[in-house]
């Protein structure tokens, strides 16, 4: 049960705590800032690309074909050069003639030129069509499955990573960096074999209609070299700053939106706006200075276009005029435009480095998430644990979420099958802790937390969590229906069987109570319910699953006294016969418990029933006075 719920739990679960009442997260902020800062700054990565290519490599047949269409298309979009000289030298020709026979016969053979040209552009659009769908669908189908694959590694990943990483870096992860790598997943390939083939083909071509003018230009082969040389080495760098300026942003934004309601209660509204301002300034800053570093490239770059088109037009009129070109005039103009389709490329080139750019910084994020180990993990021996009779042991256990800083220490004790343990204490004593070792959330650094017999590390987590359930104090609703919701533990229940264990638990009423029933829209995280009418909710999910061993975490503390004499009733029918451990702030609560512990500053000071720790005078009498004050 607890895996199918943990994707809610994973958000719901509130920070765990450090004795003293400070949380991890404060605790570890420092360290987790330095956790999230991006590996060096550095040009292409091919390791990288590799990789990027590698995913592309599942669909190659499709990619090939497409690619092959495409290679087709541009070779015959290069033919208007020719059609061009054709055309030019065909009219020159029939212009010379005097005979009005020669003038009609040029005409005619211009005309057959131009139908002929009019083909093979039809031609080339039909392929250029053909590889646009190809090319997406092939290119849809990769970030389909990166988006499968981050999905996948984010319900494997342990606790701890969600401890160290701001909600708005993890879906950056999957939103933004995912679609920074679209256009190269799709058009990468394909843009990089035109474009080298544009290059090739139109230098040769040159070179074939008049070599002299190819001489001509050459000179500006170094130059452009050098240029790309230098601008790859700044753009590298500046597009990798505001990829991660932006990262910033979506993280700061998503923190905002997440803690509006805490934004609101203390009238941080204008300190939080005055932050994303700074983050949105400088990412603002960040990006300016990769358009300037572009404006500086591609002005130079037609600079140089525009130069060798002076150089050919004006060369190549001398030598026309001159008599010394064979062709003429044709020939003059086919080199003018297959210097353009040389440098067309190289333009193209420079554009799509921008954007590999961008892509590889999204995708070095998105490969070191896919990258990143659950810290809890099956054993290599684990097998699947058996219906089990709900018998738990703690030996000597020592945890911390930070090794070098325990939470936990040396806990030792044993629940009975069927046995209810309550966990009391201060907060940021480490309840909340043994609970999270129980589920197997995280995992000690010393001893072992048994159930019946097997150490957990062995079994498998699947197994573990599908007997397990777990109830919180803010517990998570998905969008959808109560019924959705309730049906959330065990998917296969009909919707009798969701009706029956709502009446066997004693929710039915209140259920029933609400707008539509058990097809009431529960919103956003059960925004349309009071936390009354989630806990309620959570309740029969958990009764649904049928769960051996329950782990409630202050399950009743935000339910008012009305909500709690029904959650009162539910909690006898969902934990009877089953072992219960519960984190409770509620005295009812505690007093049901077959054994209480006293948890503080990550130990076991105290343990036992209601009566002996009375009887002893201990924390446990100031604690259960304090609940006795509370209460009145």
């Amino acid at each position: 049960m607890i895996s199918q719920l943990l994707p809610g739990l994973r958000k719901a679960t509130r920070p765990p705590q450090r004795p003293g009442g400070s949380t991890f997260r404060s605790v570890t902020s420092l360290r987790r800032t330095r956790a999230e800062e991006e590996s060096p700054y550095r040009p292409i990565d091919w390791s990288l690309v590799r990789r990027l290519l590698a995913r592309l490599a599942p669909h190659k047949r499709r990619y090939a074909w497409g690619i092959s269409l495409g290679l087709v298309m541009v070779v015959l979009e290069m033919l208007s050069p020719l059609f061009v000289r054709a055309i030019i030298d065909t009219a020159t020709a029939g212009s010379a003639a005097s005979a009005s026979t020669s003038l009609r016969s040029a005409a005619w053979r211009v005309a057959g030129i131009v139908g002929l040209w009019a083909l093979v552009w039809a031609a080339a659009l039909l392929l250029q069509r053909a590889t646009i769908l190809i090319m997406t669908a092939a290119g849809e189908r990769v970030q389909f499955d990166l988006r499968r694959a981050l999905f996948t590694q984010l319900q494997r990943l342990s606790m701890s990573f969600y401890d160290k990483t701001k909600l708005g870096r993890i879906i950056s992860r999957c939103t933004s960096d995912i679609s920074s790598m679209r256009e190269i997943n799709v058009w990468g390939v394909d843009t990089v074999c035109k474009n080298v083939l544009m290059m090739a083909v139109s230098a040769s071509m040159l070179l074939a209609t008049e070599p002299r003018l190819f001489q001509a230009v050459a000179w500006l082969g170094p130059i452009l070299y050098v240029c790309n040389r230098v601008y790859r080495r700044k753009a590298s760098l500046a597009h990798q700053i505001a990829r991660e300026g932006f990262t910033r942003v979506s993280a700061n934004l998503a923190e905002n939106i997440t803690g509006v309601r805490v934004v609101t209660a203390f009238h941080r509204q204008q300190q939080n706006l005055n932050v994303f301002n700074a983050l949105q300034e400088a990412n603002t800053r960040n990006n300016v200075r990769a358009a300037r570093i572009s404006g500086v490239y591609q002005p130079l770059l037609q600079l140089i276009g525009f130069v060798g088109r002076v150089i050919i037009l004006s060369y190549g009129a001398y030598l026309a005029v001159n008599g010394k070109i064979a062709g003429g005039v044709g020939s003059v103009v086919a080199a003018f435009l297959y210097w353009d389709w040389f440098m067309n490329p190289i333009l193209t080139l420079g554009n799509f480095h921008n954007q590999l750019l961008t892509a590889l910084a999204g995708a070095e994020r998105v490969f070191n998430l896919l990258d990143t180990k659950p810290e809890v993990i099956d054993a290599a021996d684990a097998n699947p644990l058996p219906p089990m009779k709900g018998h738990v042991r703690f030996e000597h256990v020592t945890f911390g979420y930070d090794a070098d800083l325990p939470v936990l220490h040396d806990i030792d004790f044993e629940a009975r099958p069927g046995q209810m343990i309550a966990l009391v204490g201060p907060t940021g004593g480490g309840k909340s802790s043994i609970i999270a070792l129980i589920a197997r959330f995280y995992q000690p650094q010393r001893g072992r937390v048994l159930v019946d017999g097997m150490d957990i590390r062995h079994v498998t987590g699947e197994s573990l969590h599908q007997q397990m359930g777990l109830v919180l104090q803010n517990n998570y609703l998905f969008t959808g229906t109560v019924m959705d919701n309730v049906r959330y533990a065990r998917p296969e229940a009909g919707d009798d069987e969701v009706i029956e264990a709502a009446r066997q638990i004693g929710s039915y009423d209140t259920i029933m109570s609400l707008a539509d029933g058990f097809l009431t829209q529960v919103g956003e995280r059960g925004a349309n319910l009071s936390l009354g009418q989630r806990q309620i909710v959570c309740f029969t999910r958990a009764f649904l699953a049928d769960a051996r061993i329950f782990l409630l975490d202050e399950a009743t503390s935000s339910v008012d006294t009305a909500t709690e004499q029904i959650v009162q009733r539910s909690l006898e029918r969902l934990l009877a016969g089953r072992t219960t451990f519960i984190v409770a702030h509620r005295l009812s609560t505690i007093l049901r418990a077959g054994c209480i512990l006293v948890i503080e500053q990550g130990r076991i000071i105290e343990r036992g029933t209601h009566q002996e720790l009375r009887r002893a005078g201990g924390t446990y009498t100031r604690l259960y006075e304090q609940f006795i004050r509370q209460s009145n």
